[in-house]
Parts: C-alpha cells; sequence; structure tokens
C-alpha cells in the first residue's frame, strides 16, 4: 500500500516534504541507489581514479536518484490553522418577488421581504454566539449576472436593487462564497424562485464536495393565497384616429369561487368603458375593450378590476399602459398588367379607404401607352421618389417594355430591404413573376414557383384557403374576434378557382394559409406566406380571388384584408421619423429578453442617403439604466456583401431589452450633428413576479445536496444549535505537486545533457 512519507519539515507551520511510496518501492529505490553507487565507484576506480570521470559519475548518480526521486511523487505540503474565526455567512433574498405578502406575521400578513428583515435583526445574535465563531451577515442580492457584477463594481446600493428587481440568479451569489476560505456554512433565506443563471443545484454540488452545509429557510406560502391579477395588457403597436381597436385583457384568478367582477377602461379624461365580467375560480378569463382614439398622440390607458372580499393584494388589479394614436397617411403604389377583376377590386378598395393615398401604374402589354385617368402615373417612379411609397404591389407584370425593367426590379428590392417598405406580390395567369425571380425580386420571393406550370393551376371546384397554426395567431388574416371563428370564415369565404404554381415555402418564412384541398410532395400548397427582406416585408398571394369574398359578404371583408395588410407593413416606415433621419425595429411588437433588430436610415442635408457615418444610439429602460448601442452600415446585397456607400444610408444594431415597458432611444448621427428622439415600447411579464407561491422544492434540495438541513424555524437559538453540532473547521491544506513541476524536469534533462557531453570530451562513447 502506498502512504505518504515526510521526510523535511519546513519552518513554516505544517510545512513538509511528502513522498507517496509504497515499502517496496522504497527497497527496489535504495537497491537501485547502491547498486548505481557501486557501479560508479568501480568505473571511477577503473579509470585511474580520473577526476573527469568523477565527476562523470556524481552526474549520473544524480540522474538515478531524481528519476526515482520524480517516481515517488513528491510534494510540499503546507498545512495552516487560520487565524480568522470560521466564517459563517447568512444570504438573504431581496428580489422582487419578495413583496409578495403572504407570511403570517403577529399582526396579519406581512410581505417575505419583512419576514426575511425580522430574521436579519434577530440574527445579528450571532455575532457573539458561543461556538458559532465570528459570523458575518451578508445582503443577498439576487440579480443577473451581467447587473450583478456592476452592482459589486459600483458598490452601489441603487444598482443592486434595481439589478434584483429584474431576475433571480440564485447561484452567482452561492458561487462567489465558495472563494472565501474560512467559510463553515451559510444560511439561506429566501422564498426558492431563480429565473435567470444557471441551476443552483450544480453549485450545491460543490459545496457538497468542499464540506461546507446549507441551511435553507423557505420564505413564503407553499400555495397561493386568494388573489385575482390583472395580466399586461399587449395593445396593438398603434392605433388609427377614429379607427376602433380591440384591447384584450387577461386576469388571472387564485379565487375559491367564482367571482362577479366590474372591469373598468379609463383614460386622462375618465372612463370610457365599464362592464361587469364573471371570473373563474382557480383559472384565467379573458375579456376585451374596443377602444376609439379621438385625437393623434400618445394615450394612457389604464385598466382595473375591482377589489374582490378576501382578496390579498388589490395591487395588482389595475395595469396602465399607452397606445400611440396617429392621423394615417400611406402611400401605396399598385404596379400591374392589365386591369383584371382582383386589380379593380383592390384599386377601389385602396381609393376609398381614407387613410391611403394609392398611385396605379398600369402597363397594359399589347396596348399603346399605359394607363390614364385619376390615380394613374405615365411612367414608373424614378429612384429619388420611389422612396416615399410604404408598400409596393406587383401583379401580373413580367420583363421587357410591356413590364419592368431590371433596374426597376433592383430599385423596388432596394426600398422594401434598406428602407422598411412592403412589397405584396400578387401573380396572375400571364406569368409575368416567373420572369421577375430572375431579378434582384426573385431573392425576396417568399415561395419557390414551378417553372414547368407558367401560368398556374385551374380547378373546376372552387376551393377556400385553410389557415395554418401561424394564421390562426396572426393579426393579418383576423377578420372577426376569436381564433375559432376566425378560422371558420376563412373556410366560409367564396374560393377562389387558380391559383400560382407554388412548389413549397422557403426556408425563413412563414405560412400564413395554405391551399383547402390541392398538395404535393411538400404537402399542401402554401398560397398566403410572408417573409422579411432586411429592414422589410414581403407578402406572396397565390391566387387572384380575393376580390370574389364581397358575394354575400359586400365590402367587409375584403376591405378588412387589404386594409389590414397594407397597415401592417407600412408599420415600421411610420414608427419613429425625423427630418433627416428614420428609425424602425422589427419584431414589431418586442418582447422582453428577446432581440431587436434596430434599423435606421439616415440623410444628409440635401435628403440623400449618407453612407459610411457614426451612428450610435443611448437607450433608456423605464427603470433608468442605459444602454448605449453602435450602429453599423448595412451592406447592400447583390454585391457580394461590400458596402454600397451611395445605397440606402441604411445602419443596423441589437437589443435586448431586460425590462417591458417603453424605453426612451435617442439617435445621433456624428456627421450631421442630428438627433432623433424616439421610444421603443416592449411588452412582456417582469421575471419577478408577485403572488406566486414559494418554491420549497428548490430550496429542500439545496439543503439535501450540502448535507445541510430545512429549517422550519430560521431563528436564533435554531441556527445556533446548528452551527454548534457542525466538526471543528479543518486546517487548510496546501499542496505543491514538485514531481509535475516544470523546473524538476529541467533539471534532468539539463544533467543528462552535461552527462552526455562529458562523456564526449572524455572520450568515451
Amino acid at each position: 500500500m502506498t502512504a505518504p512519507l515526510a521526510l523535511l519539515q519546513g519552518a513554516a507551520d505544517g510545512a513538509r516534504l511528502q513522498l507517496h511510496v509504497s515499502s517496496g518501492f522504497a527497497w527496489i529505490a535504495a537497491g537501485v541507489l547502491i547498486a548505481a553507487a557501486s557501479l560508479s565507484v568501480r568505473a571511477w576506480l577503473r579509470s585511474h581514479r580520473r577526476p573527469s570521470i568523477l565527476i562523470l559519475e556524481i552526474v549520473r548518480f544524480v540522474l538515478v536518484a531524481a528519476v526515482l526521486f520524480v517516481l515517488a511523487q513528491p510534494e510540499w505540503v503546507v498545512t495552516e490553522t487560520p487565524d480568522e474565526a470560521p466564517l459563517v455567512t447568512v444570504l438573504w433574498d431581496d428580489s422582487g418577488s419578495m413583496e409578495t405578502q403572504d407570511v403570517e406575521g403577529p399582526d396579519g400578513l406581512m410581505t417575505r421581504a419583512e419576514a426575511v428583515r425580522a430574521r436579519i435583526a434577530e440574527l445579528e445574535g450571532l455575532r457573539g454566539e458561543e461556538g458559532a465563531g465570528a459570523a458575518r451577515l451578508d445582503s443577498f442580492e439576487l440579480v443577473a449576472s451581467p447587473l450583478s457584477a456592476a452592482a459589486r463594481e459600483d458598490d452601489s446600493e441603487e444598482t443592486a436593487a434595481e439589478a434584483a428587481r429584474l431576475g433571480t440568479d440564485l447561484r452567482a451569489p452561492l458561487e462567489a462564497l465558495l472563494d472565501q476560505r474560512t467559510l463553515r456554512a451559510v444560511v439561506l433565506l429566501s422564498d426558492g424562485d431563480w429565473n435567470e443563471g444557471g441551476s443552483p443545484y450544480d453549485v450545491a454540488t460543490r459545496y457538497r464536495l468542499a464540506g461546507t452545509p446549507i441551511f435553507t429557510a423557505t420564505i413564503g406560502s407553499p400555495t397561493r393565497l386568494p388573489d385575482i391579477a390583472l395580466a399586461p395588457v399587449d395593445p396593438p403597436a398603434f392605433a388609427i384616429v377614429d379607427r376602433p381597436v380591440d384591447l384584450p385583457i387577461s386576469i388571472d384568478s387564485a379565487m375559491p369561487r367564482d367571482v362577479s367582477a366590474t372591469v373598468t377602461l379609463r383614460d386622462q379624461a375618465g372612463v370610457i368603458e365599464s362592464h361587469p365580467l364573471l371570473v373563474a375560480a382557480q383559472r384565467t378569463t379573458t375579456d376585451k375593450f374596443v377602444y376609439r382614439p379621438r385625437a393623434a398622440g400618445l394615450v394612457e390607458l389604464t385598466v382595473t378590476v375591482d377589489p374582490q372580499p378576501g382578496e390579498l393584494d388589490a395591487a395588482n388589479n389595475t395595469r396602465t399602459f399607452e397606445i400611440d394614436a396617429r392621423e394615417e397617411r400611406l402611400r401605396v403604389l399598385l404596379v400591374e398588367g392589365v386591369p383584371r377583376w382582383e386589380y379593380r377590386y383592390l384599386r377601389n378598395a385602396l381609393v376609398r379607404d381614407p387613410g391611403v393615398e394609392v398611385d396605379c401604374y398600369l402597363t397594359h402589354p399589347a396596348v399603346d401607352g399605359v394607363g390614364g385617368g385619376p390615380t394613374y402615373l405615365e411612367g414608373f417612379p424614378p429612384k429619388e421618389a420611389l422612396p416615399d411609397y410604404d408598400v409596393v404591389f406587383v401583379g401580373d407584370v413580367g420583363l421587357g417594355s410591356e413590364g419592368l425593367d431590371v433596374e426597376q426590379c433592383e430599385m423596388i428590392a432596394g426600398l422594401v430591404r434598406d428602407q422598411a417598405s412592403g412589397l405584396i406580390l400578387m401573380p396572375g395567369l400571364g406569368g409575368g413573376h416567373h420572369e421577375l425571380m430572375q431579378t434582384e425580386l426573385g431573392g425576396l420571393f417568399p415561395v419557390d414557383l414551378d417553372p414547368a406550370e407558367l401560368h398556374g393551376l385551374g380547378d373546376a371546384v372552387a376551393a377556400s384557403l385553410a389557415l395554418t397554426e401561424l394564421g390562426r395567431a396572426s393579426s393579418l388574416t383576423r377578420l372577426v374576434p376569436g381564433p375559432d371563428e376566425n378560422s371558420a370564415l376563412w373556410t366560409e369565404l367564396p374560393g377562389f378557382q387558380w391559383h400560382a404554381p407554388v412548389r413549397r415555402a422557403r426556408a425563413g418564412s412563414q405560412v400564413l394559409a395554405v391551399h383547402g384541398v390541392r398538395e404535393n410532395e411538400y404537402g399542401r400548397i402554401p398560397l398566403l406566406v410572408t417573409r422579411t427582406a432586411r429592414t422589410g416585408k414581403v407578402l406572396f398571394m397565390g391566387t387572384d380571388g380575393a376580390w370574389r369574398w364581397r358575394e354575400g359578404f359586400e365590402d367587409r371583408y375584403h376591405y378588412r384584408f387589404w386594409g389590414q395588410v397594407i397597415r401592417w407593413m407600412a408599420y415600421q416606415r411610420s414608427m419613429n421619423v425625423g427630418e433627416s433621419m428614420r428609425l424602425f425595429f422589427a419584431p414589431d411588437r418586442p418582447r422582453v429578453r428577446s432581440a431587436i433588430a434596430l434599423n435606421a436610415n439616415v440623410m444628409d442635408s440635401s435628403g440623400a442617403p449618407l453612407g459610411n457615418a457614426t451612428v450610435r444610439a443611448r437607450i433608456e429602460s423605464p427603470s433608468g439604466r442605459v444602454e448605449r448601442i453602435a450602429f453599423e452600415p448595412a451592406a447592400a446585397a447583390g454585391d457580394g456583401g461590400e458596402l454600397d456607400q451611395g445605397a440606402w444610408g441604411l445602419y443596423s444594431a441589437t437589443f435586448s431589452p431586460r425590462e417591458p415597458g417603453r424605453h426612451r432611444a435617442t439617435l445621433t448621427c456624428e456627421e450631421t450633428g442630428a438627433t432623433l428622439e424616439a421610444e421603443i415600447p416592449i411588452v412582456g411579464e417582469p421575471l419577478e413576479r408577485r403572488g406566486m407561491p414559494a418554491r420549497f422544492d428548490v430550496m429542500e434540495e439545496i439543503a439535501t445536496l450540502t448535507r445541510g438541513a430545512v429549517l422550519d424555524d430560521p431563528s436564533l437559538g435554531v441556527i445556533a444549535e446548528r452551527l454548534r453540532d457542525l466538526p471543528p473547521s479543518e486546517p487548510i491544506v496546501t499542496r505543491a505537486r514538485i514531481w509535475s513541476h516544470p523546473a524538476l524536469g529541467g533539471a534532468i534533462v539539463l544533467l543528462m545533457g552535461l552527462f552526455w557531453i562529458g562523456r564526449k570530451l572524455v572520450g568515451r562513447i
């Protein structure tokens, strides 16, 4: 058996040289050394006692001894008895979830944070408790990793408190304590809720290996107390003046019975609407308000649910949000070959929409000249006028004198990619879109077309569009409230008898509707497909039968659908517009903790796109946290990835918000000195939620893994008793592995080199 052998005692406390050898190895090593010494003496005597041979044999003997020394695995072991007293750290949770009021107190219910503060005041007595050593109390800022580092560097209580409100990381503070040499035990006071960082179970395993127990005390109730909570309202990105907009609401009930509540919608002027609602017990009840803004501007709205008898917390019965009401004026360019029925009814719908200004470019193949009359253009708009259009419809047109040319296709593609305009592709029987696929527009198509079917496919019996799961949830296809009712309506709308020869949707596209019956080797044929093209959006409408929806329904759904499509596509362009800059982002309704693509168009004083400029943004969150972002010029497509300085003045960046609410953005350009003030509304639920049950399972698992204990009563006496039961602190042992040290290996190599050189010098081979 191998046993440690202390050979040399150092001056330090407990410092010694230790070899790991067995008795057999010791006898073998002694024999090898005796044999090596004997051979060296004989060699020296045979050489007539030459001094050079004596030196060589000494080097040889030292080499043999060094090899045996390495095989014995020598270590320099230093054992220290710490001068400091054992450290007991009490970590307490002051995150946002600790504001939940569900702890029984002497005067009724109190918040978890109040209960923890009471325990902390009691635990101050540990400082002089016999057997506990010197204890230290640490504030447990449950923070996300990026903010915890900032809070510790700044040593700012304000920063730490704000970080704790954003999220809870149980792992990071526990992991940081492992660096304390004298750490004896940890007392953790928390509700066990963690929502950021890694799993605390991993670091608990390291505590077990280190022999450091964690005593946990769970603060809070294991079940939700009676309460009604109004979920955050997710309003539309914007509203149009004098147009109704739906405001859906959700009420989460933890009440033991159904209750009749009154929900109210208010603005700055007073109550807008109020009605009774039956809120189901232990379920989520949905409802909605219909709001019609009367004037342009940012409107602050408040939804409230009246408090109920026995309710725990009435503070979560109110939600306040903002909605941007706008005077609308969208510009649409409609490009078509011949005035087919789809084009005629679409043009009528756009012309009659008071928020839309439409221009038509009708090429009329095989007819001299182009279409004339009101709203008609005599030619395709020049490049300097094209950016004024928010949406471009490209109908059944191809290339050549009877359609678009290559340069015009490049202009439309650049408008969509770099100016956030929308593109709607509506093929027809003429098959012109097959020719457009060979131009810059081909890369924007969300589908692949079958070149063998130039003029599309017809059906003897009319077919309907069937919504996909994405289509059921999309605002583009929402013709009536309710997903089930809306899906049923799409099957009831008058069908179509022709559709484009679509093979499949391209990667990255979103299929909203498919052919009701026809399919190919890829599945149902996608006919209503969308995709993003850098900053803009593309919609492919694979049938020309939408005008038939008027049969039996008049203009209701036909007008509603195209109105929604145009506003959805033009939304980004009208987000935040200044005299020389525009800021827009994707997705339309960004959510907290998700990546947001920020895009900016920058122009010089003459209105021309500005290339290679220095563009920055300062983004301030609702809590006051500031983040600075540098924009990069976007490379023009189709040029090998190199930047086209004169393209469209597009700059891009990404941003990941950590909290919901309106973020204030200030966009600046150093070259022009221009600034743009904008707002980015972020929706979503905060990580730290009040009213949720405490996580007893998490706290019990941490205590079990570390061989600690669950403290049902985390009082001074109980904790002091637990600490007295801990075994005495073990001395700190530091081991330096001499056998694997590079210096020892280098010394052996050096001696071998000297021995070889010496043999050559004395003439022995």
